[in-house]
């Protein structure tokens, strides 16, 4: 993977989190609508996993290592979470979470090589 390649797998990852975000909130609104603000009070946790995930899709902009591999777990966790405990989601809807998880592993993936490669050129800059 070259430089190019990896900061196209960031841009993907980032894509990505904002589809699930948005598919998770437009969700949650089809589900209960105008009372969605209300429900989103009440559960603090579905608060605070939005709030981290907007956070890491922030830090992919700077292309933080960090926040690609707490956004892969955020997504993966509870997906094999529910599939331990025995809901196993729809065909589309795994497709559709396999898609995500190869891109969301892309940018993990992407924000390593993409340090790695800046690290190497700035060595290879450095005069003897």
């Amino acid at each position: 993977m070259n430089l190019h390649k990896a900061e196209q797998a960031i841009v993907n990852a980032i894509y990505a989190a904002m589809t699930w975000l948005i598919l998770d909130f437009g969700l949650l609104l089809q589900e209960h609508g105008k009372q969605m603000f209300s429900i989103l009070a009440a559960r603090p946790e579905m608060a605070a996993g939005a709030i981290i995930a907007v956070t890491c899709i922030g830090g992919l902009f700077y292309k933080s290592r960090l926040a690609a591999i707490v956004l892969f777990m955020l997504f993966l966790l509870p997906l094999v979470l529910r599939m331990a405990q025995g809901a196993f989601p729809s065909i589309m809807l795994l497709l559709f979470s396999l898609i995500l998880l190869y891109f969301f592993l892309t940018g993990v993936l992407g924000t390593f090589r993409y340090h790695y490669l800046k690290r190497l050129d700035q060595d290879m800059k450095k005069p003897d």
